[in-house]
């Protein structure tokens, strides 16, 4: 099993702060549940005020946003995307309050009334390829991010997936000082030169002051972060917040395998008698 968390709490040196100025006052960004009515699923337009700043989770796949392309026709507007997998229509004089904020699918069958739709806001930065290892995917980076942006910056997606450490995109061994993509090494992950064409590579620019912890093992030591800031994936799916528990002790040394006794004895209050508490049950008929 492979981890990977996302931890966006501030750097090193401001870990857990609140700013707007160093762009970390975002607590009501982080694993939003979308609301569905009808079979139709909206986004809070107070937070989300964008057309690509949307990093949607459908049953824990990441789906892909894209601008669309809008046509004007009598009395309407007529939206068209390429390759993304879902869009917002933004706001407009032809466009009603619920259409604006209304999430429109592509393929009407990626998702039905019982499908876990979440979202995380974030800077805008959305990029998508299809068909060439990711050569595409990368200029389109670089294009619109400079040639230098760090692998690092990036979060990366093969039809839904999170890609761990690169590896399935070409990039060689995983490793942060190579190219984003490089072509050549094919055995790395599972695209190759044959099976290219099935895949679609999606690129989404990461928040600022964001810390990625993975691996292929536990943590069994933990990683400082803040309740509500962090977005968990196991194997490439988002895990959403009611499947698990977010608790941080502070310590940042542990020792495992060593014995010890715990040991001590009921508090006592001033006279001297153990204190004994006793839990309120309630009953509900």
């Amino acid at each position: 099993m492979i981890y990977e968390f996302n931890i966006s709490t501030g750097d090193i040196t401001v870990s857990g702060c609140n700013s707007v100025e160093l762009q970390t006052n975002s607590f009501n960004k982080f694993n939003v549940d979308s609301v569905g009515s009808a079979g139709d699923f909206f986004y809070d337009r107070s937070i989300a005020t964008g057309q690509s700043d949307i990093m949607l989770s459908v049953n824990g796949m990441a789906y892909a946003q894209e601008v669309p392309s809008q046509t004007q026709s009598t009395n309407e507007l007529i939206f068209q995307v390429k390759t993304g997998d879902f869009f917002v229509k933004g706001t407009g004089v032809l466009i009603s309050n619920s259409e604006s904020a209304t999430l429109n699918f592509t393929d009407t069958n990626s998702k039905n009334a019982t499908s876990q739709i979440s979202y995380n806001v974030g800077s805008a930065g959305t990029f998508i390829a299809t068909g060439d290892l990711g050569t595409s995917l990368k200029d389109s980076i670089d294009g619109s991010l400079g040639a230098d942006t760090p692998f690092s910056s990036m979060d990366y997606f093969l039809n839904g997936q999170k890609v761990y450490s690169g590896l399935g995109v070409g990039v060689e061994d995983g490793t942060l000082t190579t190219p984003l993509y490089d072509s050549s090494s094919e055995s790395n992950g599972v695209v190759t030169s044959n099976n290219k064409d099935n895949f679609k590579y999606v690129a989404y620019k990461k928040r600022p002051r964001t810390d990625s912890v993975t691996g292929l093992n536990f943590d069994l030591y933990g990683h400082s972060f803040i309740k509500g800031r962090t977005n968990f994936y196991i194997n490439g799916i988002l895990q959403y917040k009611s499947n698990y528990i977010e608790t941080y002790t502070g310590v940042t040394m542990l020792r495992s395998g060593v014995n010890c006794i715990i040991s001590g004895e009921f508090p006592k209050n001033l006279d001297g008698d153990n204190l004994v508490l006793w839990k309120k049950k309630q009953y509900l008929n």
